[in-house]
């Protein structure tokens, strides 16, 4: 499961193992890590230079 609050509640995990199921937390999140998120900061960097919002940044990059 993910590290959401409500996952590491105890009536979560007893309902989960009752039904016989093993309760495994997925690693911390490291955005170094996954690619996409350079992509949006490329993204995020291009929309404050050009002060626009996030429809016109993509309909003049779409094209």
């Amino acid at each position: 499961m993910d590290n959401a609050t409500f996952h590491k509640k105890h009536n979560i995990q007893q309902v989960l193992i009752d039904a016989g199921y093993m309760v495994e937390y997925l690693p911390t999140y490291s955005p170094d890590l996954n690619p996409i998120e350079h992509k949006w900061a490329q993204a995020k960097s291009k929309k404050r230079e050009s002060g626009c919002d996030t429809e016109i940044l993509f309909s003049v990059h779409m094209v």
